[in-house]
């Protein structure tokens, strides 16, 4: 949650007339469906609707059995938006129909596919406003479509025994208090005791300040540590950083102010990830319900959500390496 209360003044005029962008269409090629950005924004937002639909939040945990969503045959890490799609598995390793067919192994038959996405860079030549032609860089979001491995039969020994041994040793904690100590340029973190006029846990963008209660008045240390990376999240918006908040993200009820919070849920919860630890919501009803409203009315949100929870995370984590403890 944001304190919202005398932050206003901190806002930018260029931040109060930010403008949404409309994206261009894709080019087709014959390993790529012919569909537009907002095919694939609808297509992954119903998949996050299905499963929010079914009680299930798809970024509580973001790691599948203990180990990060990826490609078995490359070991690639699926990031972004990708992580919370591919939640529907029950396994963290997934393949391609083309990578199943050169390790020798084939998909079940009705097995059932998701989609991971990615954007390409693509020039397109246009005619600017003096008749000259010139090329024009465009961002187009395309997906292509993967398997779990345990849809795939016949799969090598080898491979098997890979995903056998990262599942039993790829269990992990990283220190949540590394994580906190080691944020560059950190806002200032404040314990409060509850009082009438201030109950909430919040982040003051005024005085870039994270305001917490004390770690034993939360029900457990999960609590009070997905709560905390809620906060520094919002943290990341400030000027001095991503300079991502703006005065209509500070407005309760707004769209930008449950984008916001959408992506400090994001955030709390890729951060859980890097701690080896599960997220904690105290009113999850609550939260699946404003969640799917607004997913239904905005079904780019997910994506573009997802993607600022990653770069705040980043820049929270600032690449460094954190200890790992055996669980």
């Amino acid at each position: 949650m944001i304190n919202t209360a005398s932050h206003s003044k901190n806002i930018s005029k260029s931040d109060r007339n930010m403008k949404t962008q409309t994206s261009p269409r894709i080019n087709s090629k014959k390993e790529f469906k012919p569909i537009t950005n907002n095919d694939v924004y609808s297509k992954i937002t119903n998949i996050i609707i299905e499963q929010l639909g079914k009680g299930i939040i798809p970024w509580e945990n973001p790691n599948i059995n203990g180990v990060r969503a990826q490609n078995l045959l490359t070991g690639h890490i699926y990031s972004g938006v990708n992580p919370l799609i591919l939640q529907m598995s029950d396994t963290p390793f997934f393949m391609t129909f083309k990578q199943a067919v050169t390790a020798k192994a084939s998909v079940k038959k009705g097995a059932k596919s998701l989609p991971v996405v990615f954007w390409k860079v693509v020039e397109k030549q246009v005619e600017n406003e003096e008749g000259e032609q010139e090329f024009k860089k465009l961002f187009v979001l395309k997906y292509y479509n993967v398997f779990k491995i345990t849809d795939i039969e016949n799969l090598p020994e080898r491979l098997l025994k890979k995903a056998d041994s990262m599942l039993k040793d790829n269990k992990k904690i990283l220190s949540c208090e590394e994580i906190i100590t080691n944020y560059p340029n950190a806002p200032k973190i404040k314990n409060f005791i509850p009082t009438a006029s201030m109950s909430s846990n919040g982040y003051g963008p005024s005085f870039d300040t994270v305001y917490s209660q004390p770690i034993n008045m939360f029900k457990t240390d999960n609590h009070y540590y997905t709560t905390m990376f809620h906060e520094l999240t919002h943290s990341t918006g400030h000027v001095s950083r991503l300079n991502r908040l703006s005065e209509d993200s500070l407005n309760f009820g707004s769209k930008l102010y449950a984008k916001e919070e959408l992506i400090a849920d994001l955030g709390a919860a890729f951060l859980m990830a890097e701690a080896g630890q599960k997220v904690n919501y105290t009113n999850k009803a609550a939260y699946i319900q404003s969640w799917m409203k607004a997913l239904e009315n905005d079904n780019r949100l997910i994506i573009t959500a997802a993607g600022k929870a990653e770069k705040a995370v980043n820049h929270i984590l600032d690449n460094m390496n954190v200890s790992e403890k055996a669980a």
